[in-house]
């Protein structure tokens, strides 16, 4: 089964073949023979002695399968070729996607280039980026719901997984980093794509909520203008708490179902005592 062993044998057969003619040349002339022929005779037997040790000697040694240096030997050069595959082929850290290859064959590259992309679309993580005044209200584990200018009237729930402990100055204004998993996101929903969102910080029920852009500092006081007997009318309030669109008032008198006009202008005219508006 083995090449190199078969030969081995063959080789150790022959010799002991012609060995074993040689001594019997030597016997046949030992009968009758000149001093030339018996010298003859002699020297083919050495000769035949001298192959039959040497095939034995290699029979020993490849018998026994082949030597443990050689086979150390042939360990390492495999292991070389092997690192030297392994260097020239990229393994994926993890199973997923790739969404871009920038390399074609024949492209030359460089170190710190990046070649391709690879994203788990079963695990899609958002990066937002929260004023410093809002961080504190962030913890691990909040829901988040996401909405994508790309989906129309879709929107996807996540929950917050990290959130950074330091910031990072913008422009004057400083930033943490907190990362959103989310939790159903769809074909439609790809690497990339910009995302609103929203971190549910509190919940609250049954209060009373108007929309921020109603709301008005004025006098360094937050006011609304009702609409109350066809004029409008100021109603100081106070806020507790406020999101990207709706604040909740906690003091005032503003009950649900009144008028309150939106985007009010920086000052109104007062006409005796309210602030008169053509009503169509």
């Amino acid at each position: 089964d083995n090449p190199l062993k078969a030969q081995a044998y063959s080789n150790l057969y022959a010799a002991w073949q012609a060995r074993d003619r040689a001594l019997a040349t030597l016997n046949w002339y030992l009968g009758k023979p000149s001093e030339i022929d018996i010298a003859k005779a002699e020297a083919q037997l050495a000769l035949a002695k001298a192959q039959l040790e040497d095939a034995q000697r290699e029979w020993e040694r490849l018998k026994n399968g082949p030597d443990a240096a050689d086979i150390r030997a042939a360990q390492a050069r495999v292991a070389a070729l092997e690192a030297a595959l392994n260097a020239a082929r990229i393994t994926a850290p993890f199973a997923g996607v790739v969404t871009v290859a920038r390399p074609l064959v024949g492209d030359q590259v460089s170190p710190g280039m990046i070649a391709f992309r690879l994203d788990d679309r079963s695990h899609l993580l958002v990066d937002v980026q929260v004023l410093e005044v809002d961080i504190n209200s962030v913890q691990v584990g909040q829901p988040v719901l996401l909405t994508f200018d790309a989906v129309l009237n879709q929107e996807y729930h996540g929950k917050v997984i990290e959130v950074a402990q330091a910031g990072e100055s913008v422009q004057g204004s400083v930033y943490f980093t907190v990362t959103v998993e989310m939790e159903d996101a769809d074909s439609q929903v790809k690497p990339g794509m910009t995302a609103a969102v929203t971190i549910i910080t509190k919940t609250l029920e049954d209060v009373l909520l108007v929309p921020n852009r109603a709301v008005r500092l004025v006098e360094g006081k937050r006011v609304v203008y009702v609409l109350r007997n066809g004029k409008l009318t100021p109603v100081e309030i106070t806020l507790g708490a406020t999101s990207d669109t709706v604040s909740e008032v906690a003091a005032g008198d503003l009950a649900a179902g009144d008028l309150i006009v939106l985007n009010p202008p920086a000052q109104l005219n007062d006409q005796g005592g309210g602030f008169r508006m053509e009503v169509r």
